[in-house]
């Protein structure tokens, strides 16, 4: 599996994990549960959009790059 294919693996995985707790935070929310409970699904959603390290972040970042320089060359 290339870098890039582990990249998107990883941040599909992410997309999954964010989408699952928004769906438990509004649940929570609706059943009226303990504050605190909605709190700390809360805090594991921020905690997530930082979990790329810088290097990850970069190769994302050229790999978002050579695509779209892919598509403008296939494309016009």
């Amino acid at each position: 599996m290339s870098n890039e294919e582990k990249i998107l693996s990883m941040l599909t995985k992410l997309q999954e994990d964010v989408t699952d707790i928004k769906r438990r935070i509004k649940i929570l929310e609706e059943e009226k549960l303990n504050d605190q409970e909605v709190e700390e699904q809360l805090k594991t959603l921020n905690k997530m959009r930082h979990l790329l390290t810088k290097e990850e972040k970069d190769a994302l970042g050229k790999y978002q790059e050579a695509e779209e320089a892919r598509k403008a060359a296939l494309y016009g």
